[in-house]
């Protein structure tokens, strides 16, 4: 083995041993409305719309996976000594739009046809004029909402939206970063849209 293919494979073994950090970026809105000092810990219990019984399943592992982040934001849930509930909701939507492959200024427009032109062997050639299809873009959004409530006044206390599109279908891995976002500045959030950026380390082999 040549140095340099020794230098080559050794690259090569460092780059695959690397695992890069996953950006997860979000639009949060937060609203908080507390009428009283807010406790620490904050003792909840989680709190279900009727819809969200229908697949009990699905919505206990959304419940699991965001334990982690609201405990990192001072809420422990504690059913027995709860006093305040929480609702935690989230859905997916995808939205098509299409594109042209050579944008709005391409050859004869979006829709027009194509001309390739060049010079082979035997001189100057053009290709068959054929017409161009507008590509299909798919973006794909999650929303994630939680509902804070007092339990003994009945009023939310705070609420929070945190929103994620992406070209790549967005699956309940990245929920625990959506939460971390969406209670960005809790318990006392900063006003207006805001974008949150929560980086995700690599899993250690």
């Amino acid at each position: 083995m040549t140095a340099w293919r020794a230098v080559l494979l050794g690259m090569a073994v460092l780059l695959g041993g690397c695992a890069t950090t996953t950006r997860v970026d979000s639009d949060v809105q937060s609203f908080a409305s507390w009428t009283s000092a807010v406790p620490r810990p904050l003792a909840f219990r989680f709190e279900r719309l009727p819809s969200q019984q229908i697949d009990a399943d699905q919505q206990t592992a959304v419940e699991q996976l965001a334990l982690p982040a609201l405990a990192q934001a001072g809420l422990v849930q504690d059913g027995p000594n709860a006093r305040f509930s929480l609702q935690i909701s989230t859905q997916m939507a995808t939205e098509s739009t299409w594109s042209s492959p050579f944008g709005a200024y391409g050859p004869w427009g979006p829709r027009g046809p194509w001309i390739a032109g060049g010079r082979g062997l035997r001189g100057p050639f053009m290709a068959p004029m054929f017409p161009m299809r507008p590509m299909e873009v798919r973006t794909y959004q999650r929303l994630l909402s939680l509902v804070l409530r007092d339990l003994g006044t009945g009023q939310v206390v705070y609420e929070t939206q945190a929103r994620m599109d992406s070209r790549w279908p967005i699956g309940h891995d990245l929920l625990p970063a959506m939460v971390t976002a969406a209670l960005h500045g809790f318990p006392n959030p900063p006003q207006g849209l805001q974008r949150i950026t929560v980086d995700i380390a690599p899993a250690t082999p």
